[in-house]
């Protein structure tokens, strides 16, 4: 008896840890679902219909498929966005929200000016109200350090809103080399910090504003971003559990199954 409880909460403590590490995702994309590039305005919007984010049907991460940002003759208008399913959501320290993503360059170029957002607004949904939070990561080109990959936090950052990450992880040069292929990037959300990942490496943590609830993710900037051509793969958000709530609950399954083969011994 003792033996078979043991086993049990060993699983159960490995479960736990499984399901912190996976969470609960809330929404995901993989492009390859989508037979071209007007299959993509179903579930997103397009900012700028005439210059829509281009599926890419012959590169992807471990796939055929990916968005693409081509170079631009002119100004890039290429921008899209989605709400998160189920409506906003507020991270904590115990239950984090993280935002994910697969990128690759053509090439290492200062003006390259294309990420992925999350934002927050007070009606709940994209651009319904005031803009509470915007959170970014990827490439931009003004007031940054133009070799590195950059992130942006609106409100409650302690310095300038856009800023570095490190060398230490990936470079632009390194992302765009091509024998490297895709890279990494992701932003876990808490109370009130962000922190940035770079192939699974913590890189940097900026504070914000406590207590936002995020609502929509935008993809691409809208802006002008010549010289290099991005792409964006896999994206996925989740919603982290606090991993003692799986415990406890497990544990308290484990209680009930263990006052049932006491009864049965009886």
């Amino acid at each position: 008896m003792k033996i078979k409880i043991a086993i049990l909460m060993a699983a159960t403590l490995a479960f736990a840890a499984s399901t912190q590490a996976q969470g609960n995702v809330l929404w995901s994309d993989n492009f390859e679902s989508y037979a071209n590039t007007a299959a993509l305005s179903g579930p997103y919007t397009q900012l700028y219909p005439s210059f829509p984010v281009l599926l890419d049907t012959t590169k992807g991460y471990q796939s055929a498929q990916s968005i693409h940002f081509d170079l631009p003759a002119a100004n890039s208008q290429r921008r899209m966005w989605i709400n998160i399913p189920g409506g906003p959501v507020t991270p904590t320290d115990q239950a984090p929200l993280k935002l994910e993503f697969w990128t690759d360059l053509d090439t290492a170029i200062w003006s390259t000016r294309q990420y992925i957002e999350i934002r927050s607004y007070s009606g709940g949904a994209y651009n319904a109200g005031t803009l509470n939070q915007l959170i970014a990561l990827g490439f931009t080109s003004s007031g940054v350090n133009t070799t590195r990959i950059n992130q942006r936090v609106v409100a409650g950052f302690t310095g300038a809103a856009w800023g570095d990450l490190t060398d230490i992880y990936a470079t632009r040069t390194t992302i765009a080399d091509p024998n490297n292929d895709w890279t990494h990037l992701a932003m876990v959300l808490k109370h009130n910090t962000v922190e940035f990942y770079v192939n699974g490496n913590l890189d940097t943590v900026q504070t914000m504003t406590a207590g936002v609830a995020f609502d929509s993710i935008v993809i691409g900037s809208g802006l002008s971003s010549a010289g290099a051509d991005v792409w964006f793969d896999n994206i996925k958000l989740t919603h982290i559990p606090e991993p003692s709530s799986a415990v406890l609950a497990l544990l308290g399954g484990l209680g009930v199954f263990a006052w049932i083969s006491r009864r049965r011994q009886a």
